[in-house]
């Protein structure tokens, strides 16, 4: 559970710097300092539960906090080049990461909740 915990403070820590990116840095439109603000958003959160699933010990919790910051990271990262790059060449990843953070949530609740 280690690296899920590393993983998850990474990720925490990227999407506040993606935050300060499109408030002080890049000067994006606004549709597209949206998308930079949804994905920051989406990892944020999905960091902040990685963090609470490190502490569970079942197997189960291990796999569901992994896809939960994978399907984040492939969904956030999506549009994070949509918006800095403005090329929709990765756009059809977006739902792949949307689905895997998904199906993360849905394998969580079937885990055991204690360490």
């Amino acid at each position: 559970m280690r690296l899920l915990n590393i993983f998850a403070a990474l990720s925490g820590a990227l999407a506040l710097i993606m935050l300060v990116m499109v408030a002080h840095v890049l000067a994006l439109s606004p549709e597209n300092a949206e998308r930079m603000q949804l994905g920051a958003f989406v990892q944020l959160f999905a960091a902040a539960a990685g963090l609470a699933i490190a502490n569970r010990a079942a197997r189960l919790n291990l796999i569901a906090g992994a896809m939960i910051l994978t399907g984040a990271a492939i969904f956030s990262g999506t549009l994070y080049a949509l918006a800095i790059t403005e090329s929709h060449s990765f756009v059809m990843l977006a739902p792949v990461g949307g689905i895997t953070l998904i199906l993360g949530w849905i394998t969580l609740a079937f885990a055991k909740p204690g360490a």
